[in-house]
């Protein structure tokens, strides 16, 4: 846990707990704890926001460390645990595979298991009109527009959701593994999720 700004030791303290329980709980789900140290940097001086539904916080974005703006945190529980979380998946996903994947997959499975209520992002996609092919997520939304932004991640929160459904996390752990041994995206998500990819996406664009 390290400090960008004055230290608080008692956010240190309640972040520690938060991303120990989710190492626990997400790890249960996908059967796979990450074996090595997860440095996070606590930016104690920028007030707390939601930095995981849009660009607005470019640093935000899990780089090999966890990086949060925290001031005023501890004053809205609920947010820090699911963001904490959220940005945990990242690095727990970058244990799996050190090869880029689409970033639907990445942001997808992140809000899937941060623990927040998904239903904010059924009504973001609940127009068909409005919803994105997933072909055009496969780049980072660090240059979207906020509204963007957040169709972008309730959409590649449904496609996650599917995938799962479909196969199990453990499929989607194996998917993550051949990526990282370099096995092409869609000749590995064909192998572990049982589907076409090109089928994948008609499917949910019906949904």
């Amino acid at each position: 846990m390290l400090f960008e700004g004055p230290v608080d030791q008692a956010l240190a303290r309640r972040a520690v707990e938060i991303l120990e329980a989710a190492y626990l709980r997400i790890g249960d789900a996908l059967r796979f704890y990450p074996g090595e140290s997860i440095e996070v940097v606590l930016y104690t001086t920028q007030q707390f926001r939601d930095i995981t539904r849009g660009p607005s916080w470019a640093s935000g974005v899990y780089d090999g460390r966890i990086r949060l703006p925290v001031r005023g945190a501890l004053e809205r529980p609920g947010d820090l645990e699911r963001v904490l979380a959220h940005e945990y998946v990242h690095a727990l996903i970058a244990g799996i595979t050190s090869r880029s994947l689409p970033a639907w997959v990445n942001e997808g499975l992140a809000v899937v298991y941060e623990g927040g209520s998904l239903a904010a992002t059924e009504r973001a996609v609940a127009s068909p009109g409005n919803r994105p092919r997933l072909s055009s997520l496969h780049s980072g939304f660090g240059n979207l527009p906020d509204a963007m932004a957040t169709v972008a991640y309730a959409e590649s929160a449904n496609a996650a959701r599917a995938m799962l459904a479909l196969r199990g996390p453990s499929a989607v752990v194996m998917l993550l593994r051949d990526l990282g041994d370099g096995v092409p995206f869609e000749t590995a998500f064909h192998q572990r999720i049982g589907i076409r990819y090109e089928e994948f996406q008609d499917g949910l664009a019906r949904r």
